[in-house]
């Protein structure tokens, strides 16, 4: 049945595109939507019921089944919207489409009636038509609402392709560094040299461990953010993460300086997951390695959006990573980064339905997560 199911929904158009295989989990945003457009086929049924219970003419009874037909369809239209594959965002922008049809069709008649002064006589006469009219023009901007959403999706799903290609790209690049510097220290260690030049070569080796024991952490934790389920992001409220992940880069560079500026009398709620920590402590770590102190951690609340910062002194984060980063450089071999932090961070915004942004100001380089409140 499940099978069956599937079929139907993709031969209609309610299936989403080809890359997303799994179907989305029922909630009551979805629920909201697939009402929304059952209700509609309800509500159109009626009128179109009248010259088929009142026996009108053959025209009207015809135009009445169809306006029946197309009715129904409406009521299940909403119920496939309910197992279909899109989001919940997709499947209330296909409701949308449908209160829209009914809107701007329904405001073009009354218009017509009004101007034709049939208002004043009653348009109960007229229900058949407009009932009729409606039904068909709803049920138009459904379709137009389907493959609206699916267009939408497919832009997402070209994003997502592009991240994962500029992360497999990160990786391979950043592993064949370690590699060749692990396969060129391990040939020094090989001559049996000095042992000063060991000593130095076995920093070297335990330094590209790390640095590849990092990666695949970065990717692992990349991965995981992508696939979280709705169920894993609460309310959440921001000054704590920060002020925990803090504690945590307090305890791990004794010898950093590190700040917290955020409003005693805060009260903005995020939803959030524990990825959130996780970009936290490495936008702080990137902070206490790379650049000069003290390293600054804010947040600011705006009427729609909670600001977490990190900001620190120094060089800064070089142009070509900050740029593919963010999506604006393509990556090439001799633009890639030296890690993954950065993406772990973005990736985290991006899965919160926030953003990260990039600023200098004097010698001072801010790195910003922004979230949108509850």
């Amino acid at each position: 049945m499940r099978i069956q199911l599937l079929t139907l929904l993709d031969r209609v158009g309610f299936a989403s595109p080809p890359e997303s295989v799994a179907l989305a989990r029922p909630s009551a945003v979805r629920l909201l939507a697939s009402a929304i457009i059952s209700a509609t086929g309800l509500v159109l049924l009626v009128p179109n019921l009248f010259p088929l219970l009142s026996g009108g003419g053959p025209l009207s009874v015809v135009l009445g089944a169809v306006g029946g037909v197309v009715s129904l369809g409406l009521v299940a239209v909403g119920g496939l919207l309910y197992y279909s594959g899109f989001s919940d965002r997709n499947a209330l922008r296909i409701a949308i489409w449908n209160l829209l049809g009914i809107v701007v069709l329904g405001g073009v008649m009354l218009a017509h009636a009004h101007a034709q002064n049939r208002l004043s006589g009653g348009i109960a006469p007229s229900m058949f038509t407009v009932g009729n009219l409606l039904a068909i023009g709803a049920a138009a901007h459904v379709v137009i609402g389907v493959y609206d959403a699916r267009r939408v999706r497919a832009e997402q799903l070209a994003r997502e392709r592009r991240r994962t290609a500029v992360l497999n790209r990160v990786l391979r690049h950043n592993l064949r560094n370690e590699a060749q510097v692990l396969a060129g220290h391990a040939d020094i260690v090989a001559t049996v040299p000095s042992e000063e030049r060991l000593k130095k070569s076995a920093d070297v080796l335990k330094r590209s461990a790390e640095t590849v024991g990092s990666l695949a952490d970065g990717a692992k934790t990349i991965t995981r953010e992508r696939d979280r389920s709705p169920e894993e992001y609460r309310e959440t409220d921001p000054v704590a993460v920060l002020e925990g992940a803090v504690a945590h880069a307090r305890d791990r560079f004794p010898d950093a300086a590190f700040s917290v500026d955020a409003p005693d009398d805060i009260d903005a709620r995020v939803r959030a997951s524990d990825g959130l920590r996780t970009a936290l402590d490495e936008l702080l770590e990137n902070a206490a390695e790379h650049g000069d102190p003290p390293v600054e951690a804010s947040v600011r609340v705006l009427p729609d959006a909670v600001e977490l910062s990190v900001s620190d002194r120094g060089d800064g984060i070089p142009s070509h990573e900050r740029d593919v980063v963010v999506g604006e450089a393509d990556i090439t071999q001799l633009t890639h980064g030296s890690g993954l932090g950065l993406w772990v961070a973005k990736t985290v915004a991006d899965t919160h339905g926030g953003e990260m942004s990039f600023t200098e100001h004097d010698d001072a380089t801010t790195v910003t997560i922004s979230l949108p409140r509850i």
